[in-house]
């Protein structure tokens, strides 16, 4: 009679883990499901937060900003020096005399300290 040969899972290992397979659970693995979306900001904001830059702007305020940076919410705090129109940055001028730029789509909200 002949020997019965089992290798067990042996024969199923390569049937399970195929290169597609091994790409969707490098994908799945690489998405962090703790990162905040992104509020929606509706037209009558963007314009409060215009108006309130600007005031701040003018008066030479300091500005707290929460912002929203790819998904991880933080704050910044300083004085708007500058706003450029075209790509819609602004330069923030910190306590320690640091720039930092930030994207006006990056804007959560906006509160001036009076």
């Amino acid at each position: 009679m002949g020997t019965i040969r089992d290798r067990g899972l042996v024969i199923w290992q390569s049937a399970l883990i195929m290169p597609k397979h091994k790409v969707l659970n490098k994908k799945i693995g690489e998405v962090d499901y703790f990162l905040n979306k992104k509020l929606i900001i509706d037209e009558y904001q963007v314009e409060e937060f215009e108006n309130n830059i600007h005031y701040a702007m003018e008066y030479h305020l300091p500005i707290s900003f929460k912002l929203h940076n790819k998904g991880n919410p933080y704050e910044l705090y300083g004085h708007c020096v500058y706003i450029h129109p075209y790509t819609k940055e602004l330069r923030i001028q910190k306590k320690d005399s640091s720039f930092e730029y930030i994207k006006f789509d990056e804007i959560i909200d906006v509160i001036v300290e009076d």
